[in-house]
C-alpha cells in the first residue's frame, strides 16, 4: 500500500484521489493512477484509463477533466494513457506493478529517443530489486559509445539500471 503513494518532491499524493476524479468522467469505464519516474521530482502522477464500450475520449479532454475536478495541482497527471483493458488480479484488483513498469518503460524510451538520440535503444522494465523497479537498456551496436551517457542520465532516477550493447 505505501508503494501506492505518489511522492511528487515530497509531495504525497494519494492515487484514489487521482481515479475517483476520472472515474466521474462519462467515458470513463476504470481508471488507475501511478509514480512515473522523474529524474528532478522523484515521481509524477500518471493516470491509465480504459474507456466504456462504445466511448471515445480524447487525452486533452480526459487532461480537462482531471484539471477541473482535481483540487491539488501536483496530482494532475502529467500523461493520461487510453489503454484497451486496465490489468486486474485474479480477485479483480487493479494491478499497478505492471502500470509503473509501463509508465517508467515509457519515460526512459522517451529519454533515450528525445534526449540521447538513440531511438534504436529496447527498453526492459521488471518490477522488485532493492530499489522497487529494475530498468535494463540495450543499444544498438552502433551506439556502444553512448553507454556511459546512458548510465549517468539514468542515475538520476531512483530505479535500478543497467545499460549494454551487442
Amino acid at each position: 500500500r505505501t508503494k501506492d503513494l505518489i511522492i511528487r518532491s515530497g509531495h504525497n499524493i494519494d492515487p484514489a484521489m487521482i481515479e475517483n476524479a476520472m472515474s466521474t468522467h462519462p467515458a470513463v469505464a476504470l481508471a488507475a493512477a501511478v509514480g512515473m519516474p522523474d529524474a528532478y521530482a522523484g515521481e509524477l502522477p500518471v493516470c491509465y484509463v480504459e474507456l466504456r464500450p462504445g466511448a471515445e475520449a480524447s487525452e486533452e479532454d480526459l487532461q480537462a477533466h482531471a484539471q477541473s475536478t482535481i483540487d491539488e495541482r501536483p496530482a494532475w497527471p502529467k500523461r493520461i494513457h487510453v489503454i484497451d483493458t486496465i490489468p486486474l488480479t485474479t480477485v479483480g484488483k487493479i494491478y499497478k506493478p505492471s502500470l509503473r513498469c509501463d509508465a517508467a518503460r515509457t519515460r526512459v524510451s522517451d529519454l533515450l529517443r528525445d534526449e540521447l538520440n538513440l531511438p534504436d535503444a529496447s527498453v526492459d522494465v521488471l518490477d522488485g530489486g532493492a530499489r522497487g523497479m529494475r530498468v535494463s537498456v540495450t543499444l544498438g551496436g552502433a551506439d556502444r559509445s553512448s553507454i556511459r551517457d546512458v548510465e549517468k542520465s539514468l542515475s538520476a532516477y531512483l530505479f535500478e539500471s543497467s545499460v549494454k550493447a551487442p
